[in-house]
């Protein structure tokens, strides 16, 4: 028989797992993400609400607006993307300028840019976070107009617009 005292200790054993279980999960360094932006349809899916490390950068959700800056030459737009996947096809004009590669690619970098310049930074998608990384990397170097396109080169190519392979400019 099932008395009200082991239903009641049940209870209460099951809210101290559940509030310990968020304590430790919100202070782990490997926690899981229970808060963030997850709707691609508003930008860059990232998890956490605790932003403070990164740099508010501007992102441009339209993928036109995107196709007009690049086709008005007045942006220098880079690919942080791993070398081969640039190889295989990018943005017409993209610099590529690998994330993992920040620190060894920064003097090539900061030949190649102003912090004057428009710069445009782009990835894989709307689940790729390296363009935010290097944006706010480039924000803390001083650079003034930095923007991210969230969508990246999947939706660059989903649209059908030009695409450039390594040699091959469109």
């Amino acid at each position: 028989m099932i008395f009200k005292q082991d239903i009641i200790g049940c209870v209460f054993l099951l809210s101290i797992s559940v509030v310990l279980s968020f304590g430790i999960n919100t202070v782990s360094p490997n926690g899981i993400a229970l808060m963030g932006q997850w709707n691609p349809d508003q930008g860059v899916v990232m998890p956490g609400l605790n932003k403070s490390h990164a740099v508010d950068v501007m992102q441009i959700n339209d993928s036109f607006r995107v196709k007009q800056l690049v086709a008005s030459g007045t942006v220098v737009v880079l690919d942080v993307r791993w070398p081969e996947i640039y190889d295989m096809g990018h943005i017409p004009g993209a610099l590529n300028f690998p994330l993992a590669d920040f620190e060894e690619e920064k003097k090539r970098l900061l030949s190649t840019i102003t912090p004057e310049d428009e710069i445009l930074v782009y990835c894989a998608g709307v689940t790729c976070h390296d363009s935010h990384t290097f944006a706010t990397r480039l924000v803390e170097m001083g650079f003034a107009h930095v923007a991210v396109y969230a969508g990246g080169f999947a939706e660059w190519e989903e649209m059908g617009f030009d695409v450039a392979v390594q040699g091959i400019e469109p």
